[in-house]
């Protein structure tokens, strides 16, 4: 598909999805909530309406390979190519992944730091409303230095492949003054790579209708920003904003938003303070030659604020330890104890037995990420929450030290499917899930209690009963919504994970993604029927050549995006191969 189409492309999936215009009686195109930058409150946004809107985290930056034509981290994304194409696998899943985010009532996607993707982005969702949030460059640099993230997010290589795309024939004369590759430290990229982000974002949206909410709005009064938001978004206001428990703060607090601030206070030394402000200037100042006026100076109004903080000497912090606290706990074998009319085994599916699959499918011929696209599982770098890695040396999946007991995370549906059919298993239906957890104990870890995923272990259980049968991470299901056939197949989630409340109403609300979305909250739990048993279980050469049929069946004659996904559905289900 060539990049003249995309638009073309992107009304069709939109059309699919009932959204034929901008406005109407019942908008089904989601808000998008672009930042300026990292650590500008998408997070309170997200937490805030959550019983409200179905919540998207950057689906375009994370979950996208970053060989991904589209995707923010290609040196060459799709825009600058003037006419690249998308292979078959690429254009399904771009097509179900747009899908996945229409819906009524509206859905919120957040992404940050888009780069020169942003308008790629915005033609992908054309009729969606856009809702720009912007912090103060000293507020995001002192979050960065609280956190450790320029280190941890690898922020240094984030750097060096936005100057490098700078310095492409599409952005060279707009663009390539404001990053010098000179190795900049952290106080003076952070400035630059701010004003950056900002100037294309705001060239993108130039003559498109958004709202703003600033950072410093919502911690001054978070009421009045939230209700500027629900006017955007159409929505109701939650009739009272949720108490945050005031518990012993997470062991990684990096994503929670319990803990409310109130105060602009950054944690930075003036000398640093300064830097990030200087820089982040001078790269604007020089943008100002090269640019519309008019998009240096909003750019510029989202930027400002730096004298609204007071400065802090910034303390020093524990480093937290290399390995989790469970690093090296017993995890029971794999059983299956019977509840709600099939057994459940008594464990999430650990990070070393989805290494072991994914290197097995991978020796198989069936790679984890093809065409930039992931088909079962989102490899994240570790610093954002990813603890499975592929050894290109040693042509094997490795997981982060410590963290081999721990449930596997970033797992797509397909992911979760193909584990099932290779463990000898399958998937719980939701109203198998709704029945288990009747009378549960509460989520011991939910709303960010402990700041990540824990051990598989529960403290206090026995090896012969379910551990996290509610808490640590929802689930996928074998089941989904009705909906019209053309669309892409959609399977339900279950429960609480660490990041989403745990409450009975939160637990049991009905959520689904499409097969191939995934996120830091959501794993596997195997359920068996009488007749199965492990000896049931298939291959990782049958699996793989069922997966690879299915991608060559893409190429086939024209289907519907539903018929494609049933019959991966079925690929994966059925015990016998498919004809």
């Amino acid at each position: 598909m060539l990049t003249s189409d995309l638009t073309a492309f992107a009304r069709r999936v939109a059309a699919l999805n009932g959204q034929h215009e901008p406005g109407g009686l019942a908008p089904t195109a989601p808000v998008l909530a672009l930042g300026t930058f990292e650590r500008v409150g998408s997070n309170w946004l997200s937490d805030s309406l959550r019983a409200e809107m179905p919540q998207h985290n950057e689906p375009f930056r994370q979950q996208l390979s970053r060989k991904h034509p589209t995707s923010p981290h290609n040196r060459v994304p799709l825009e600058l190519t003037g006419g690249a194409w998308l292979g078959e696998l690429e254009l399904h899943h771009l097509a179900c992944a747009l899908s996945d985010l229409y819906g009524y009532p509206r859905h919120l996607v957040k992404e940050t730091n888009l780069f020169f993707s942003t308008d790629t982005t915005l033609t992908l969702l054309p009729y969606s409303p856009v809702l720009v949030l912007t912090r103060a460059p000293v507020g995001v640099a002192s979050s960065f230095a609280r956190g450790r993230l320029w280190k941890r997010w690898g922020y240094s290589e984030r750097y060096a492949q936005v100057a490098v795309t700078a310095r492409t024939a599409r952005w060279r004369k707009e663009f390539e003054t404001l990053l010098p590759q000179d190795d900049p430290e952290e106080p003076v990229a952070l400035g630059r790579l701010m004003a950056v982000n900002a100037l294309l974002l705001a060239r993108a949206l130039n003559g498109r209708e958004y709202t703003v909410v600033s950072y410093e709005q919502h911690v001054k009064d978070s009421t009045g920003a939230l209700g500027r938001i629900a006017d955007l978004m159409n929505v109701d206001l939650p009739a009272n904003e949720q108490v945050r428990p005031t518990g012993p703060t997470a062991a990684d607090s990096t994503f929670a938003t319990n803990n409310h601030k109130n105060e602009l206070i950054a944690s930075l030394d003036r000398h640093t303070a300064e830097l990030v402000s200087k820089h982040a200037s001078d790269a604007l100042s020089r943008a100002a030659q090269t640019l519309d006026p008019q998009v240096t100076a909003t750019a510029a109004e989202w930027l400002a604020g730096d004298d609204l903080y007071e400065l802090h000497e910034p303390v020093a912090r524990p480093r937290q330890a290399a390995r989790p606290a469970a690093a090296g706990q017993k995890v029971p074998p794999p059983s299956y104890c019977p509840m709600a009319g099939v057994s459940w085994r008594n464990t999430l599916v650990t990070n070393s037995e989805m290494a072991d699959l994914l290197t097995m499918l991978h020796a198989a011929g069936m790679p984890n990420t093809q065409c930039g696209t992931n088909l079962l599982l989102c490899p994240m770098p570790h610093g954002r929450g990813s603890r499975l890695r592929f050894d290109s040396k040693g042509r094997r999946w490795l997981v982060s030290p410590g963290f081999e007991a721990h449930p596997a995370y970033w797992v797509t549906w397909v992911g979760a499917a193909v584990m099932a059919a290779w463990s000898g298993a399958r998937l719980p239906t939701r109203a198998e899930a709704l029945e288990a957890s009747l009378g549960a104990p509460p989520a011991r870890n939910s709303d960010y209690a402990i700041g990540d995923a824990s051990c598989v272990v529960e403290p206090g259980l026995g090896a012969g009963q379910v551990h996290h049968l509610v808490g640590n991470l929802q689930i996928w299901c074998s089941d989904g919504p009705a909906q019209d056939a053309d669309l892409p197949e959609q399977r339900f989630l279950f429960g609480a994970a660490w990041n989403t409340p745990g409450t009975r109403a939160a637990v049991t609300a009905e959520r689904s993604r499409y097969l191939l979305g995934s996120s830091r909250g959501v794993g596997i739990r195997l359920v068996r029927d009488h007749d199965t048993t492990q000896a049931t279980g298939l291959g990782a050469w049958e699996l793989a050549h069922r997966l690879n049929d299915w991608i060559d069946d893409l190429g086939g004659p024209a289907r519907s995006l539903g018929e494609l996904d049933h019959r991966l559905v079925t690929a994966l289900t059925a015990t016998a191969p498919i004809s």
